[in-house]
């Protein structure tokens, strides 16, 4: 794995998190407290992602994972990150997927016996480095037991979120299970598996900020992460994304959180199970 210097400093921002325990008092503005605004730049759902035209893997791990909801393997999963089965029941797929003939995705990963899946390592409680350096989480539980029913060994593959596209295409993995959202793009460039679990892209502020509504946000400093889903959103709200004084892009959710604690941005707009899971840890 090549890293970068704004990677390595991606993660020594997320041990800096895990060291302080996530806490706002000691490593944030003393006393401050954060909310969600009750609006926010849309609801969207959680796909995996496959290669274009690599319908016969997208089809047998969809089927896995069919399965895995029906007989409560995936609810249970659920219950542990989430405490409730929030998985998506009586979903079709965002386009069509359809066997084709010749097609030897499925085939490839089972001749070389394992699944490569591309995360964003920074991103829980969907995939993420725990207190001992091992990467756990929802997402990470689900790709284990299919993988386990599959017959082949998960092989987790750290990358930069903003070059999944690539990763993905030059077969450095072979999927991308990382809470990522369903979008317009995405359904064309990708396979996408049925969405799994639903998602929208909130707006965590300081209470004392004064920021009540996205009307509130003009003229202030707003953060997101770089090719994230969070980014998409604000950009096609152009009202409201051309009032901010600034939008800056981060490597990491966590980069941006940190900076949102510090005080140098104002708000972050960030994926839903991220923001409320780390908020929730701060608690």
């Amino acid at each position: 794995m090549k890293f970068t210097l704004k990677r390595v400093c991606s993660l020594v921002m997320a041990a800096v998190l895990l060291i302080c325990g996530i806490s706002l008092i000691s490593c944030g503005k003393k006393g401050t407290d954060y909310i969600v605004l009750d609006e926010n730049f849309g609801a969207e759902n959680y796909a995996i992602g496959f290669r274009r035209d690599d319908n016969a893997l997208t089809l047998k791990i969809q089927e896995i994972l069919d399965a895995m909801i029906a007989d409560g393997a995936a609810g249970e999963i659920a219950v542990k990150w989430f405490g409730s089965d929030v998985m998506l029941r009586d979903v079709d797929f965002p386009r069509e997927i359809k066997e084709i003939e010749g097609d030897t995705s499925l085939q490839y990963i089972l001749d070389k016996g394992e699944l490569i899946l591309g995360l964003d390592e920074t991103f829980p409680p969907m995939g993420f480095r725990d207190e001992n350096g091992e990467i756990v989480g929802f997402d990470i539980d689900l790709a284990k037991e299919v993988c386990k029913r599959l017959g082949v060994e998960l092989k987790l593959q750290p990358i930069s979120w903003k070059a999944k596209e690539m990763e993905l295409s030059t077969k450095k993995i072979d999927c991308i299970w990382n809470g990522m959202s369903v979008d317009e793009d995405r359904i064309e460039g990708f396979n996408l598996s049925k969405p799994y679990i639903a998602n929208k892209q909130i707006i965590i502020t300081s209470e004392s900020s004064g920021i009540k509504t996205k009307a509130d946000l003009a003229g202030k400093s707003v953060g997101a992460q770089e090719g994230s889903s969070a980014l998409g959103a604000i950009e096609a709200d152009a009202e409201t994304f051309n009032s901010f004084a600034k939008l800056t892009e981060y490597e990491s959710n966590d980069e941006a959180y940190l900076d949102l604690k510090a005080g140098r941005i104002d708000a972050l707009v960030v994926d839903e199970v991220y923001g409320r899971y780390m908020l929730e840890q701060d608690n």
